[in-house]
């Protein structure tokens, strides 16, 4: 059986790169909340690590018919079970102590090699070259610069360069780890961008564009050289921020896209992106992964552009979560969103013309 983990924590963890840290407040009630997760996904007979069994059946209860025959357990039963593999939502070294300590046989987790790869490849330095290849021949058609600073004094150059920036720290979880800047930073900003350098080595810059449409390409690489695409996610964020999924068919969310972006000009893009990130990533990562992009306006020409990397996310994503609910008896489109009163809640909203029904809560 496959050991599934929900492990929010996963890109401050990568940020530290250490076996141990103190998970802030917000991630580990997200994990409580919402550990049951990979019950969407897993396969009948595979376990799924939660951070208390009954919380958990507690709150997967709604979403019965749509998950698979999964075990629930806890830290305190894996080094009884017969895992044949471990499948978390992303691999750093805190997870990796995290099991091991509990008992997981080290044979069936990677090693710090493996490890370190993740870490390299999911920088966001690794935009840069990524966008160069993804966009030439067709820059005309494109947008997307993303610019290593080392210094502060670097940052502020190309700010000069341009009205308005994103600088953001190359490990950071969903909208966290970022700043906008228009003009000239602030005292606050700029002692910001200072310790982000001094802590992580080094901030990325990008300009500000005018989005339209956000959207990503969710993929899997099979860690024997192959990487292949699984299907669009089209999402909506706020501030940065995730919100939410669409779920619904391949054809229903080209639609949706192609009011923003020349379909054939995406499907090139995948085209590079499926053999740029075969030779990237090679045998050294086994597992899903997803490229967020988005639709710019042009104000300049007036025309749209297809922003084809913004940021590239060495895990599963939401998107991936998206994929596999289309795969359940939902039969309508829906939106998938988590929301936070008390507790973090998982939804699923049928969506009805402009409006939306809660029918998963």
């Amino acid at each position: 059986m496959d050991l599934h983990i929900f492990n929010p924590e996963h890109d401050i963890a990568l940020s530290y790169d250490v076996p141990h840290i103190s998970v802030p407040h917000a991630a580990q009630e997200l994990r409580m909340n919402l550990g049951f997760l990979p019950a969407l996904w897993a396969a009948d007979g595979d376990c799924v690590l939660v951070e208390d069994i009954k919380f958990a059946l507690k709150s997967a209860a709604p979403f019965k018919k749509l998950m698979a025959d999964v075990l629930f357990v806890e830290k305190k039963d894996l080094a009884e079970l017969p895992i044949d593999g471990v499948k978390p939502w992303g691999w750093d070294k805190r997870i990796r102590a995290e099991l091991l300590e509990s008992g997981v046989d080290e044979r069936i987790l990677p090693v710090d090699k493996e490890l370190q790869f993740v870490r390299t490849i999911s920088d966001r330095c690794h935009t840069t070259n990524v966008l160069a290849e993804l966009r030439r021949g067709i820059e005309g058609r494109t947008c997307g610069e993303a610019f290593r600073c080392n210094s502060t004094g670097e940052v502020e150059d190309v700010c000069g360069a341009h009205r308005s920036v994103v600088v953001k720290c190359p490990w950071s979880s969903s909208g966290r780890g970022l700043r906008y800047v228009d003009g000239k930073m602030d005292d606050a900003k700029r002692a910001w961008v200072e310790k982000s350098i001094m802590r992580q080595g080094h901030v990325m810059v990008e300009p500000h564009y005018n989005k339209v449409c956000d959207f990503a390409v969710e993929f899997v690489s099979d860690g024997k050289g192959r990487v292949e695409s699984r299907g669009l996610s089209v999402f909506h964020t706020s501030n940065g921020k995730y919100t939410g999924n669409v779920i619904a068919s391949e054809e229903e969310k080209r639609m949706r896209i192609s009011r923003y972006v020349d379909l054939e000009l995406l499907d090139r893009v995948v085209d590079r992106m499926e053999k740029l990130f075969s030779d990237m990533l090679g045998s050294e990562y086994k597992g899903p992964f997803g490229v967020d992009m988005m639709a710019v306006a042009d104000v300049a020409t007036g025309r749209l552009l297809l922003h084809p990397c913004v940021e590239m996310n060495m895990r599963r994503t939401m998107g991936h979560v998206a994929l596999a609910l289309t795969q359940k008896p939902l039969q309508f489109a829906s939106m998938m969103s988590i929301t936070h009163k008390v507790n973090y809640q998982f939804r699923i909203e049928r969506i009805e013309g402009k409006f939306v029904n809660v029918i998963f809560r």
